[in-house]
C-alpha cells in the first residue's frame, strides 16, 4: 500500500495463522493525532477502534494471534483529561471483535507478548518481566521513543531512541535478549527510526516534514547492520521504574485527577525550567540541544503534577515548543510557580 501522502508512524508487522500479511500502524486524523489502524495484505487501512478520546495520541502497537485470538497492546495519553501515558492491552476472538482496552501500567514505550511485560523510562533504562527473565537494560544518556520486538522472534527487540545531546541522533538497536547482541540497524544508509522487520522485510519511518513528528512509514531497499554494545544488561536492578526522590519540599495533596507518576516537588520543577531556559538560549547561540530541551520541560511537567494549573501551564509551554517552536512565556510560568509557593507556605 501506498503512504507517499498520508502521515503515518510506529509499524508492526506480522503474518497471521492463515498466513496473511497484518501491518499494525498509527495514521493521523484530521487533527493530527496519532490512531491505530491496521492492514491485511496491503489492503486499505482499517481503524483500530479503542473507544479512548479523540485528542488522546494512540502509538507503538504490537500484537500476537494465539488458539484464543487476537492480543492487541499499544501505548495511548496525552490528551488534556488523559495526560499520563499507559500501556492498553486489548484481546479479542477477531481483530473485529477486540475487546475494549485496558490500562496495564503507566510508561512511555513497552509492550506485552504473552507472558512478557517491557516497559521503559523516557530516559535510560527499560525493564524486562516474564517468567524466565527479569532485568533492567540500561541506555545511559539516551531518550527511549520506542521498544518492540519482531514478530518472527520475539526475544529480538527493536529499541528507537537518541542521544541526549546529539541532533540528528536516531538510532534503532536490535537487541536479543537471550544472547545479549546488538546490532545498529540502518535502512537505505540511514539509521533505522521506530522500524519493524519481518523475515528479509523492513519497514522504517522517515522524517517527511518540518516537524519531529511529521513521518510516513517505507519499505527499506537495503539494510545494513552493525555491532554495538550501547546497551547494558543490569540483572541486580531491582526492577524499580520510577525514579526515588529525596527533595526538600513537602508533599500536598493532588489536585490533578491522574496519578502522579513521580512525588511532585518544587525544587525539581525551578531546577528543570532554569536549566531549560539556559539551554534555550544556547540554542539561539548555535547550540544543537533542542531534544534536552524539551526533556528538561517533560522532566519539569511531570514533576508538577500536584499543582494543576502549573502542571497544565508547563505541558503547554512544551507542546507548543516541540510542535511548533515557540519559546515558553518564563515571566508567566514564574508567576505561577511563585503563586504556588505562596500557597504552601500560607498553609
Amino acid at each position: 500500500m501506498n503512504f507517499d501522502n498520508t502521515q503515518s508512524h510506529m509499524p508492526f508487522l506480522m503474518v497471521d495463522g492463515e498466513g496473511n500479511r497484518i501491518l499494525f500502524f498509527c495514521l493521523a486524523d484530521g487533527n493530527n493525532v496519532w490512531k491505530l489502524h491496521v492492514s491485511v495484505n496491503d489492503g486499505e487501512p482499517q481503524r483500530i477502534e479503542t473507544g479512548l478520546s479523540p485528542d488522546m495520541v494512540e502509538c507503538s502497537p504490537t500484537a500476537w494471534q494465539d488458539e484464543t485470538g487476537w492480543h492487541v497492546t499499544f501505548i495511548a495519553g496525552g490528551s488534556f483529561d488523559s495526560i499520563m501515558y499507559h500501556l492498553y492491552r486489548m484481546d479479542g476472538t477477531t481483530l473485529a471483535t477486540l475487546s475494549r482496552p485496558v490500562a496495564i501500567r503507566p510508561t512511555r514505550a513497552g509492550f506485552i507478548y504473552q507472558d512478557r511485560l517491557v516497559t521503559a523510562e523516557l530516559f535510560d533504562r527499560f525493564t524486562i518481566h516474564d517468567r524466565n527473565l527479569d532485568r533492567t537494560i540500561g541506555m545511559p544518556g539516551m531518550y527511549i521513543y520506542r521498544v518492540a520486538y519482531r514478530a518472527d522472534n520475539p526475544d529480538k527487540l527493536l529499541v528507537s531512541g537518541a542521544w541526549i545531546n546529539e541532533t540528528d541522533s536516531l538510532f534503532t538497536v536490535e537487541y536479543d535478549v537471550t544472547t545479549g547482541d546488538q546490532h545498529l540497524i540502518a535502512c537505505d544508509g540511514k539509521p533505522a527510526y521506530k522500524c519493524t522487520i519481518y523475515g528479509d522485510e523492513v519497514i522504517d519511518t522517515i522524517q517527511t516534514g518540518g516537524h519531529f513528528e511529521n513521518r510516513r512509514i517505507r519499505k527499506a531497499e537495503r539494510i545494513t547492520t552493525t555491532s554495538c554494545r550501547i546497551l547494558t544488561s543490569q540483572p541486580d536492578d531491582n526492577m524499580v521504574t520510577q525514579k526515588v526522590r529525596t527533595c526538600r519540599c513537602k508533599k500536598r495533596g493532588s489536585q490533578n485527577p491522574e496519578p502522579a507518576s513521580r512525588p511532585g516537588c518544587l525544587e525539581c520543577v525551578e531546577k528543570h525550567l532554569g536549566a531549560a531556559m539556559v539551554i534555550l538560549s544556547e540554542i539561539h547561540a548555535g547550540y544543537a540541544w533542542h531534544l534536552r530541551l524539551i526533556g528538561h520541560l517533560h522532566e519539569a511537567e511531570e514533576e508538577s503534577q500536584d499543582w494543576d494549573a502549573l502542571f497544565r501551564l508547563i505541558r503547554k509551554a512544551r507542546k507548543a515548543y516541540q510542535t511548533a517552536n515557540i519559546i515558553p512565556d518564563w515571566e508567566i510560568i514564574a508567576q505561577e510557580l511563585a503563586n504556588v509557593k505562596g500557597n504552601i507556605n500560607a498553609d
